[in-house]
């Protein structure tokens, strides 16, 4: 691979370039960001990664379908994001400490390891342990963000997150072999397995691509190191958990009480789709199918917008849409239709289950999601643009542990709800919190209160 330095030399300077970027095309911004070649191979590794991951929505279904209990999933999802917790209170201080490159590589190779053995068990004991691997991936995954982080000129941070967040979107190709394979008569669970362990394999593959091909790039240096590891390591995470609190009060407060709600949401929504409102696997599978092709056009348009005009007004306009997919996924269990049942038909005769997309739970699970990935899109570029690049790691991955420590609190009375009183309640509170922190976003500014070329001069 040529070695694109300079390209590397400009995004580490951002002020040596004094185009003014707001004038320039969504295809022109691209451009810019994408002549880094080392970064744009990079990306191609997320963009696999992304398409495969999108296979853990339906882990909840898997579960229960090769016989591990509602209380149990729960459970499991709640060690796997505790692990998660402690990884990536880890995971910071090795990102802005060692090479970023092959920890990254690192990252591939744990969660390929974690879906291959998820692919070839249905004994709960090894499933535990596949999570178990699953979670040590954060151990390094803040290196990998803080990488690509590196690299990438500030003021093309909502361009650049949301060419990242299209890798989701490619989740397409394996939702469609996943209808394919259903129409054929295969299992849920068979279905899974076999994708699971293409995903293993893939995700091996890309760790191979990023420890051999792509370039090493130097850390940017800090001040205040110590030859005590475990003193600089204290140090720079209480010092990183105040910089965090400085720069983002409210942005903080509301992704960990929003994360708590997601939680609730996550394990509830395919239970409560397919037991309470009766849609099947190949149903599920459309909605999510269609819903990631919509999330196209919209996530690479948020990220240019975010660059011209700011976020706050944005994230109001993303977050607005959460409350109102959760009430209509509530009502759809009295409305499950609103188009004529004539046209339910039609499509139906067109590609069975296609009539879903008339119902009024695709519609809101369709809402919740698109918002999902853009309200995401939205809280990354924040982070890109607003945090010092020496210390991007350690903030990564302490704005994961805050966040995480709602997150692993979730599932488990989760898991109890459902089996005593199913998904309505979960729904509700999701409900709930989402108003509350929708007039919070209203009132109080997401915005950093410390511009970061202060913090770089520090």
């Amino acid at each position: 691979m040529t070695n694109d330095g300079d390209n590397v030399q400009m995004s580490m300077h951002p002020t040596q370039d004094v185009d003014d970027v707001s004038n320039l095309s969504w295809f022109q911004s691209v451009r810019r960001v994408t002549s880094n070649r080392n970064w744009t191979g990079y990306l191609a590794t997320v963009w696999i990664y992304s398409s495969m991951v999108v296979l853990q929505q339906y882990f909840t279904l898997y579960f229960r379908d090769i016989g591990i209990s509602y209380i149990l999933t729960g459970a499991l999802l709640s060690m796997m994001f505790v692990i998660n917790l402690l990884g990536n209170f880890v995971s910071g201080y090795l990102a802005d400490n060692y090479d970023r490159r092959n920890l990254s590589a690192i990252t591939m190779v744990v969660n390929g390891i974690a879906f291959l053995l998820l692919s070839q068990t249905t004994d709960v004991i090894f499933v535990a342990l596949a999570m178990l691997i699953a979670g040590l991936s954060s151990l390094t995954g803040s290196a990998g963000v803080a990488y690509q982080m590196q690299q990438v000129d500030r003021r093309f941070g909502g361009v650049a997150q949301s060419l990242f967040t299209l890798g989701t979107s490619l989740g397409l190709v394996p939702l469609y072999l996943f209808a394919l394979m259903l129409d054929t008569g295969m299992s849920f669970v068979a279905v899974m397995q076999i994708l699971l362990f293409v995903a293993g394999v893939l995700y091996l593959i890309c760790a191979l691509i990023r420890g051999t091909v792509l370039e090493k790039i130097p850390l940017p240096k800090r001040a205040g190191q110590s030859d005590n590891i475990l003193k600089d390591f204290i140090s720079e995470n209480a010092r990183g958990l105040r910089l965090l609190m400085r720069v983002f009060p409210v942005f903080i407060a509301i992704i960990c009480i929003d994360a708590l709600s997601d939680s609730f949401y996550n394990f509830a929504k395919n239970y409560y789709v397919n037991e309470t409102l009766n849609f099947g696997y190949a149903e599920i599978n459309l909605m999510t199918l269609i819903t990631l092709a919509f999330s196209v056009p919209l996530a690479l348009v948020v990220g240019r917008v975010f660059d011209k005009r700011g976020g706050q007004g944005l994230a109001l306009a993303v977050y607005a849409i959460m409350p109102i997919s959760i009430y209509l996924l509530i009502v759809s269990q009295y409305v499950r239709y609103v188009a004529p049942i004539e046209w339910v038909f039609a499509l139906d005769s067109v590609f069975p289950g296609l009539s879903v997309i008339f119902s009024l739970a695709f519609i809101a699970t369709a809402m919740k999601s698109v918002n999902d990935i853009l309200w995401f899109s939205v809280l990354g570029t924040y982070i890109q643009k607003s945090l010092p690049r020496p210390d991007l790691g350690k903030m990564l991955s302490l704005t994961n542990v805050l966040v995480l420590m709602f997150v692993a609190f979730g599932p488990i009375p989760a898991g109890f709800i459902y089996t005593n009183w199913q998904g309505l309640p979960l729904l509700v509170i999701t409900l709930l919190v989402n108003i509350v922190l929708l007039f919070v976003l209203a009132m109080k500014s997401l915005e950093p209160q410390v511009s970061v070329e202060d913090l770089e001069n520090e």
